[in-house]
């Protein structure tokens, strides 16, 4: 609403300024004059080109290379469409200008020359406002975009993933935008039976999970990260991607890791490790290799805990409670050979912890 109201009084000011100068023209009788405005038709219309291309050309020059810079170059390709607006303005002014400057030694030269100033007035503000808008483009404009330029929705995935590592990346950044970024592609995600197996999209993944457990990226809300590793791992699972499962499964366990330097493992090790594996292994029904290997990352996850607790970064309770929630969790997993072993070591950890008893 205050946008409107801004814009409404902008062009009232010109409105008004155009009525006014006409009126100092009328007053001193330069509106009968043609020859009077032959020079400043010529001059002004020039000036008028020159200044639109200046101001097109040096902020998107900038804006080109910000962007270029910041997602790379294929990113920047879907935002070309950007342009048309300003060149399209650019345009227009330019063939008006050309016209005016046609009529300047006609008895038109001052109908001819406000003309001229009007239309250079009018499309003014627009164009400043949306070189202004485009400077200051936010993660949610730039996914918008995305949205509307992505040849297809496992593009847009991949696209938004690239762009969420970017921003997570970031040395301050923006928490509410990320989560936005977050939930926008999980939303995309929902049916997974729809999507087609698109090796950029877990590539795009695999580089987000690795921000977060090898560059020190910022950590987004675990639950919303939480939704995405399991719709990933459901994706790969109904796709028959063991190889590239596997691979992920690691990775969510460094993620997990990564979690644990800033919250209780207690509080990471199911939403961030067994839910997004075990949990969706159990419910799709997937190969023994893969609950195996999970179970055996699951371990390797617990060992890793284990000697945080012998160095005093964690407690013997904090110990035992992450002992009790992988042992419920793997309560009703098929008897592997890997499951026998993780059991081994549990209760070989309860009684050198002196844990409580399960019961």
């Amino acid at each position: 609403m205050l946008k409107h109201k801004r814009t409404l009084v902008t062009y009232v000011i010109i409105g008004v300024t155009l009525v006014i100068l006409a009126a100092i023209f009328r007053i001193l009788g330069l509106d009968r004059d043609p020859s009077f405005f032959e020079w400043p038709i010529l001059y002004f219309g020039s000036a008028v080109v020159q200044a639109y291309a200046a101001l097109i050309a040096v902020p998107f020059t900038i804006w080109v290379i910000y962007m270029q810079s910041k997602y790379g170059t294929v990113i920047v390709r879907m935002f070309l469409n950007k342009i048309i607006y300003p060149f399209t303005i650019f345009a227009i002014v330019a063939v008006i200008s050309a016209y005016t400057m046609s009529l300047e030694k006609t008895s038109y030269a001052y109908w001819a020359f406000m003309a001229e100033l009007a239309v250079t007035l009018i499309f003014l503000p627009p164009l400043i406002s949306y070189i202004i808008k485009l400077m200051t483009m936010g993660p949610e404009d730039v996914i918008s975009t995305l949205k509307t330029s992505s040849r297809s929705l496992e593009d847009f995935i991949a696209s938004s993933l690239h762009i969420l590592r970017l921003y997570m990346l970031e040395a301050y950044p923006d928490e509410k935008a990320i989560s936005s970024m977050l939930r926008t592609i999980l939303f995309s995600m929902r049916n997974i039976e729809r999507l087609k197996l698109y090796p950029e999209v877990w590539h795009r993944f695999k580089d987000l999970l690795k921000a977060i457990a090898v560059e020190g990226a910022y950590l987004p809300n675990k639950y919303l990260m939480k939704n995405l590793m399991a719709l990933f791992m459901a994706w790969l699972v109904r796709n028959n991607r063991d190889r590239t499962a596997r691979a992920f499964i690691r990775y969510y366990k460094r993620v997990a890791l990564r979690y644990m330097e800033e919250r209780l493992p207690s509080e990471i090790v199911e939403d961030l490790f067994l839910d997004p594996t075990l949990g969706v292994f159990k419910v799709l029904k997937a190969k023994r290799s893969l609950v195996a290997y999970a179970t055996d990352q699951c371990i390797s996850l617990l060992k890793k805990i284990r000697r945080a607790n012998m160095l005093g970064d964690i407690t013997s309770k904090e110990m035992c409670r992450v002992l009790s929630i992988v042992d419920r969790y793997f309560s009703d997993v098929e008897e592997l050979a890997e499951v026998l072993t993780l059991r081994r070591f549990i209760n070989r950890m309860r009684r050198e912890l002196m844990c409580a008893p399960k019961y």
